[in-house]
């Protein structure tokens, strides 16, 4: 079973499209070897002339020779601090250049090239349906939703980003947690949890709502917000410390030490 991915060369005279069947497991250690190696690497890829789509493609990683930037993404890092790490050492290995996240996935990608998203979308972003019932598996959990009521207090709920779409659910996302039972912080109940990889904080006073994430989402952020009609939404990229800046300090949301932003 592949992981599959798309490499973009671009230089003065346009851009080649490269396609690697195993490419995105690897794809944070392999852009880790240097500038040089990469662009050896990827030319030796196959050469093709159609995208993947925001379905199929697991990484993805863009080259600009001339303007020096390395634009790239990948499903496969086992959350904040290991992707952290993976972007240090990338950085390390290309000194002058400029290292981006494409936290829009391959629509990233596409619309750096000046390429119509629409180009790679599998499909229109559906309308979310809230599941009736328990909404969290907390075992299984990867997103962290916390709320600041007007009264000051603040509640927080685990729950997996695929079970109700929570960027996309628009405010029905707030009734159905309302009845759920808070957490107070992210405990750690297995030895793999990494803690969350989507952090959302919502302030109900004065309505607005920011998130973060070290994966990735579909669509962009003007879409999102659109679901949000009356909030103030905001995009922290991969800043966890925002949430927790309006969490408090008494509100953990890592058991363990994370590193810091990339």
């Amino acid at each position: 079973m592949g992981s599959r991915a798309n490499y973009v060369i671009a230089d003065e005279r346009g851009w080649e499209l490269y396609f690697d069947n195993g490419g995105a497991v690897p794809l944070l250690e392999t852009f880790a070897e240097g500038p040089a190696e990469m662009i050896e690497y990827v030319r030796e890829e196959r050469r093709v002339e159609h995208w993947l789509d925001d379905v199929w493609c697991e990484g993805a990683a863009l080259i600009d020779i001339v303007n020096h930037l390395l634009l790239l993404f990948t499903w496969h890092h086992d959350g904040v601090d290991d992707r952290a790490r993976r972007l240090a050492a990338i950085r390390s290995a290309w000194p002058g250049w400029q290292i981006r996240w494409a936290y829009g996935g391959l629509e990233d990608v596409v619309a750096y090239l000046g390429i119509d998203r629409a180009t790679v979308r599998a499909e229109e972003r559906p309308q979310p349906v809230l599941r009736p019932g328990p909404i969290e598996l907390l075992e299984n959990s990867n997103t962290l939703v916390t709320i600041r009521q007007p009264d000051g207090a603040l509640h927080g709920h685990r729950l997996h980003h695929l079970q109700c779409e929570p960027l996309w659910a628009g405010p029905g996302l707030l009734d159905s947690l309302a009845v759920l039972i808070p957490v107070s912080g992210w405990e750690r109940l297995t030895k793999d949890d990494d803690g969350p990889e989507l952090g959302l904080h919502f302030d109900l006073t004065t309505r607005e709502f920011g998130f973060w994430t070290a994966a990735t989402f579909n669509g962009t952020v003007d879409e999102i917000a659109a679901r949000w009609p009356d909030w103030r939404v905001e995009f922290w990229e991969d800043r966890h410390e925002e949430q927790t800046l309006r969490c408090g300090a008494g509100f953990r949301m890592f058991p363990f030490e994370a590193a810091s932003s990339t």
